[in-house]
């Protein structure tokens, strides 16, 4: 899927990660930020430790797989939190 069919279905399914922010902009490294973004050239699956700083989780070179595997990231992290 693309950036704009995730966010309109996170919206629809009112899927919420946690105390997670979702970050679709720029990386960062503020604390708790899950994130997918475009940044030289690849899609970055990103997370924030809890006292800052990130990683790369995964690395993309295609939009829709990109976002594909974030929606399932988020949805799983989101379940876990309604637990």
């Amino acid at each position: 899927m693309t950036k704009e069919e995730f966010i309109e279905r996170i919206h629809k399914e009112n899927i919420r990660p946690g105390d997670y922010l979702k970050m679709l902009t720029k990386i960062t490294d503020v604390p708790l930020v899950l994130g997918c973004v475009h940044d030289n050239g690849k899609w970055n699956i990103f997370e924030t430790f809890e006292r800052g700083g990130h990683y790369i989780i995964k690395e993309f070179n295609d939009e829709n797989e990109a976002f594909d595997y974030f929606y399932e990231l988020v949805r799983r992290i989101s379940e876990k939190f309604k637990g």
